[in-house]
């Protein structure tokens, strides 16, 4: 069952408008519904930018263009996949094998360390120097 879900984020005044309109017309429903609305407030944070997406795949095909490990090359894919394992973690899939966790859940800041990171690692651990 999919769970409604409606995403906020204050600017300025219309945007603070649209959010109580929303709460106005919805809040006594769908606690009467039984389904109560739950609302948390925090500080919005970017996801990453074109520009870092675009950074990150040039940086993956580097990588993939010379990087050898164990005597073989990979893909920026397989890269890619290497990376989100060893440098954000894991998450188990139902038939108990695992995945690396999305790039997607980082913000702004956090996608620039991660790139730091993998460069730093590309450097030192597999001798490409990144441009």
């Amino acid at each position: 069952m999919a769970t409604a879900s409606r995403l906020f984020v204050l600017r300025g005044d219309s945007n603070a408008q649209a959010l109580w309109g929303f709460l106005r017309s919805n809040w006594r429903s769908m606690a009467d519904a039984g389904k109560p609305l739950a609302i948390t407030v925090a500080e919005h944070k970017s996801k990453r930018s074109i520009e870092q997406n675009k950074r990150y795949w040039a940086i993956l095909n580097e990588i993939a263009e010379g990087a050898w490990m164990n005597g073989k090359s990979y893909s920026a894919d397989a890269w890619a996949e290497f990376f989100k394992r060893k440098l954000i973690g894991t998450e188990e899939l139902p038939d108990g094998s695992s995945v690396g966790i999305s790039t997607t859940t980082l913000n702004v800041e956090e996608f620039a360390a991660y790139m730091t990171r993998i460069e730093a690692y590309a450097a030192t651990e597999l001798g490409v120097e990144l441009i």
